[in-house]
């Protein structure tokens, strides 16, 4: 029995505890991280979370989500392939005079290069400082300056696109609305204009006044001519020329007047007609006007929109600040030894524990001694 659990306690604690100081006194090789800090700032107005203002830790929506996006960039396959052209990621990990745990498969597929870039590259984010940190793990101190720098050039770039297209989508938006304005204004008075076009249809009076003005003035020459006619009678003989001249000008005045006469009622009678309608397409005329005018306050409204639009996108600018350039480290963060020491020690303690007891458990199931 003795001899059964010192075995045990040989096999799951005492040999991986010693493969383990081994590996990290003699082979594993020293890794050096940089650090920096940064955070993502943004001008114009913020967006503040209404339930964190409520609770007391509100922060800027816009600054934290950028953060994450950032955050989301860098552990992503897109920052490797932007990053090709500042370094070869296979050549600075996938180095032979390397420890096999530690370094890059030289024959390892993206998606492997991708887990392992994770790996290397860690970033935290503070929400309350909305301040972001970036760990980078490489096997040379200058290696890891060089891959943090590289980051955030390609980091800021993301941020500026951003930027850039927030601005773009705010103005488009703007102008769309403006488009739109602008073509209701130029229906709203097309109609306008052409309904005028047809303004004597809802002005039959004018016509009506104009007829019996001309029938009062013929009628007013008609009565001169007749009071001459009846002067000269008095004086003359009815077929005296004067008498004949002054009888024919007052015929044809006479019959002037009942030939304006009728066609004056003929148009009133037509005028009746347009005249149960005037009503009607007056209050129409008035519509179209009310419209007109509506479109043209809302053009000017929407007109001021797209300047007050172009000025917040003018303001409104993201930009990543660093706020702790990384440094070039003196001493390699891994491996840490009396931290992996530690970790390794309580790791083969667990194993040799869950080991003891699912080997106790068997033991009693099947009624060993």
């Amino acid at each position: 029995m003795k001899l059964f659990t010192s075995a045990l306690f040989w096999l799951f604690f005492l040999i991986p505890m010693g493969l383990g100081i081994t590996y990290y006194y003699k082979y594993a090789s020293p890794q050096y991280e940089a650090i920096t800090h940064f955070t993502i700032e943004k001008t114009g107005k913020p967006q503040v979370d209404p339930f964190g203002a409520l609770t007391g830790l509100s922060g800027n929506v816009a600054s934290t989500r950028d953060a994450l996006i950032i955050k989301d960039f860098i552990e992503s396959r897109e920052v490797i392939e932007q990053t090709k052209k500042d370094f070869d990621i296979r050549k600075l990990y996938a180095r032979e005079d390397k420890d096999w745990l530690s370094r890059l498969d030289k024959d390892a597929s993206m998606e492997d290069i991708v887990n392992y870039w994770r790996s290397k590259v860690s970033i935290e984010f503070d929400s309350a400082s909305g301040i972001a940190k970036l760990h980078v793990l490489a096997f040379e101190p200058s290696d890891a300056v060089k891959i943090i720098n590289a980051i955030l050039k390609v980091s800021e770039n993301l941020v500026n696109n951003l930027s850039e297209k927030a601005r773009q989508d705010s103005l488009t938006f703007s102008k769309k609305e403006l488009r739109h304005a602008e073509e209701k204004l130029r229906k709203a008075r097309n109609k306008v204009s052409q309904f005028l076009d047809k303004g004597q249809i809802i002005t039959p009076e004018k016509n009506i006044e104009k007829k019996f003005s001309l029938i009062a003035s013929l009628e007013a020459d008609l009565a001169k001519s007749e009071a001459e006619l009846r002067s000269l009678r008095l004086s003359l003989h009815d077929n005296a020329p004067k008498v004949k001249a002054a009888r024919n000008k007052f015929n044809s005045l006479k019959r002037q007047v009942q030939k304006e006469r009728s066609k004056s009622i003929r148009s009133m009678r037509s005028n009746d007609k347009k005249s149960k309608t005037a009503g009607t397409l007056i209050a129409k005329r008035e519509a179209l006007i009310s419209d007109q005018n509506f479109a043209e306050k809302a053009y000017a409204s929407t007109l001021l929109g797209v300047e007050q639009a172009r000025i917040e996108a003018a303001l409104q600018h993201r930009y990543l600040t660093i706020i702790v350039k990384p440094q070039l480290p003196e001493k390699p963060a891994k491996p840490d030894q009396p931290h992996d020491y530690i970790v390794l020690l309580l790791a083969c303690l667990l194993l040799w524990g869950i080991s003891s007891l699912i080997i106790a458990s068997i033991r009693d199931h099947a009624g060993w001694v």
